[in-house]
C-alpha cells in the first residue's frame, strides 16, 4: 500500500492519542473482568446451574442484536449542538459516566439462594442488559471516531502504536488483580473488587473524554453530505450487503471467540485441572505471562504490519498463528508448559489487538464511499453486537461443554471427563471457530492493497 494518494491532515499529539486511547483500557479492562469472572461467579461461587445463565446470555444476546445497532442509527444524527459540540463526543459523556458504576451490580445480586435461581436468572439478565446498553450508547461512537480523528493509514498505525499498549495493559488489572482480593468460591469477596473496578474505570473515563473532544475539521466534514439520510433498516440491510464489512465481521468474531474463551476459560484451568495448593497465584502468575506475550507481540505485529504494507495478508498471517497458538494450549500439564504456551498465545494475540482497528477502518472508508455520506454508526453497532454475541456464544459454549461432561457446579474437584471439557472451550473448540472464519476471510475479503489505493482516491473526490 502507499500513502501517496492521501490527503494531508493533522495528525494529532501523541497526548490526545494516549487520552483517545485510554477509552481502550477502559472496554478491554470492563469486559475481560466481565468475561474471565462473571460466569465462574455465578456457576462456581454462588452454584447457579450453568443453564440458567446460558438462558441469560441468550435473552442478553437477543437484546444486544437490537440494542447495538439502534444505537449507533440513532447517535448518528447531526443535531444543532454538533458543529458546537461534536457529534460523538455528547454520547460518549452522556453513555460512560453510569456506565462505571452500573458495573458493580454484575456481583451484587440480591440473592445466593439457589433454591429459587429465576431472582438470580433475572438479575444477570438485568444488569448485563443495562450495562450493555449505556457501554454500546458510549463505544460505538468511539469506535465511529476513530477513521475520522485518524484520516490515513501512517496516523492509524501510529494511534494503534500507541493505543494497543495501553490496552493490552488492561489485562494485568482485569486478570491479577482480582485474585489478590476474592477467593475463588466466596461470593462476598467478589464486592470489594466490584467496588475497586468502579474505581479504576471511574479515573479512566475521565483520562479518555479530552481525547474524544471533536475537533473544527471533524465537525465540518460531517456536514460535507448532503445525501438524505436512510432508514434503520435500509441501513442495516445496506450494512449487511457491504462484502468487506461482513467478511471483516467474520474474523472478527472468531477472533473474540478465541480471546473470551481463553480468559474466562484460566480461572477454571487452574482452580479444575491443575489443582494445587495456590490456585489465586497461579492465575495472576498465568495472566502475567500471557501479558507479557501480547505486549510484545503488538509492537512486533506493527513493525510487520508497516513492513508487509497489505492488511489482508497481515490479518491472515495472523489468523493462521493464532490458531496454531491455541491449539498448542490444549496440552498443557503442567504450571511450567502452560506459562510456554499462555505467552506464545498472548504474542499471537497481538496482532488483532494491534491492528483490528486499522482493518474496520480499512472497511469504514469503503462504508463512506457507498453511502456518500459520514454515517456509520449503526455499522459500528452491528460490530459491537457480534463482538457482545461472541461472548454470548463462549458462555453457551462453557454451559453446554459443562453438561456433557458432568461439571458439578460450586464443586473445585471434578472427573477427568469434566477437565477435558475444560481444556476443550480453553483452546480446542474457539481454534476450529477462528480457522473456519480466517479462511473465510482469506477466500473472500474483497479490499486488496489495489482497492484499498482507489478507495483513498475517491474518499478525496468525495471531500472525506
Amino acid at each position: 500500500m502507499t500513502e501517496k494518494t492521501e490527503r494531508t491532515y493533522k495528525t494529532p499529539s501523541v497526548l490526545n492519542i494516549l487520552s483517545y486511547s485510554t477509552a481502550g483500557f477502559w472496554s478491554m479492562f470492563a469486559w475481560s473482568v466481565f468475561g474471565s469472572y462473571v460466569f465462574f461467579f455465578y456457576e462456581v461461587a454462588v452454584g447457579l446451574s450453568a443453564g440458567y445463565i446460558a438462558f441469560a446470555m441468550i435473552i442478553f444476546t437477543i437484546w444486544d442484536a437490537v440494542n447495538d445497532p439502534l444505537v449507533g442509527f440513532l447517535t448518528d444524527r447531526i443535531f444543532k449542538f454538533t458543529k458546537k459540540i461534536g457529534k460523538r463526543f455528547p454520547w460518549i459523556v452522556i453513555g460512560i459516566l453510569p456506565a462505571n458504576f452500573v458495573f458493580v451490580l454484575l456481583f451484587m445480586p440480591p440473592t445466593y439462594d439457589t433454591s429459587n435461581p429465576w431472582v438470580l436468572f433475572g438479575w444477570i439478565v438485568f444488569t448485563t442488559c443495562l450495562f450493555d446498553t449505556i457501554t454500546t450508547l458510549c463505544f460505538v461512537n468511539v469506535d465511529a471516531l476513530f477513521p475520522d480523528k485518524f484520516r490515513t493509514d501512517s496516523a492509524r498505525r501510529k494511534a494503534r502504536g500507541w493505543g494497543t499498549p495501553l490496552s493490552i495493559l488492561a489485562l494485568p488489572f482485569a486478570s491479577i488483580i482480582p485474585p489478590f482480593i476474592i477467593t475463588l468460591k466466596n461470593p462476598i469477596t467478589y464486592i470489594p473488587l466490584a467496588w475497586l473496578c468502579v474505581g479504576i474505570l471511574a479515573t479512566m473515563a475521565i483520562l479518555f473524554l479530552p481525547g474524544m473532544y471533536e475537533n473544527k475539521e471533524i465537525k465540518d466534514r460531517y456536514f460535507v453530505s448532503k445525501v438524505e439520510r436512510e432508514s434503520f433498516v435500509n441501513t442495516l440491510k445496506s450494512s449487511l450487503k457491504q462484502k468487506s464489512f461482513v467478511i471483516y465481521i467474520i474474523l472478527f468474531f472468531g477472533f473474540q471467540i478465541v480471546t473470551g474463551s481463553l480468559t474466562a476459560s484460566i480461572p477454571y484451568a487452574v482452580q479444575i485441572v491443575l489443582g494445587g495448593p495456590d490456585p489465586e497465584g497461579n492465575t495472576i502468575l498465568l495472566f502475567a505471562f500471557f501479558l507479557q506475550g501480547a505486549i510484545i507481540g503488538a509492537i512486533v505485529w506493527i513493525f510487520l504490519a508497516k513492513k508487509i504494507r497489505n492488511n489482508k495478508k497481515t490479518a491472515v498471517i495472523g489468523g493462521v498463528t493464532l490458531t496454531l497458538a491455541a491449539l498448542l494450549t490444549t496440552f498443557y500439564v503442567g504450571l511450567i508448559d502452560s506459562i510456554i504456551y499462555i505467552t506464545i498465545l498472548g504474542f499471537m494475540m497481538g496482532n488483532f489487538w494491534a491492528l483490528m482497528t486499522i482493518y474496520l477502518a480499512d472497511v469504514m472508508d469503503e462504508r463512506m464511499i457507498i453511502t456518500k455520506s459520514d454515517i456509520r454508526g449503526a455499522t459500528i453497532g452491528v460490530q459491537s453486537f457480534f463482538s457482545r454475541l461472541s461472548r454470548g456464544v463462549q458462555i453457551a459454549t462453557f454451559a453446554i461443554v459443562h453438561m456433557l461432561t458432568g461439571f458439578v457446579e460450586g464443586q473445585t474437584v471434578q472427573t477427568e471427563l469434566a477437565k477435558l471439557g475444560v481444556r476443550l472451550h480453553m483452546s480446542v473448540i474457539p481454534a476450529i471457530i477462528l480457522a473456519i472464519c480466517t479462511f473465510i476471510y482469506w477466500k473472500y475479503y474483497p479490499i486488496t492493497p489495489q482497492i484499498w489505493m482507489e478507495n483513498k482516491k475517491k474518499l478525496k473526490e468525495l471531500g472525506f
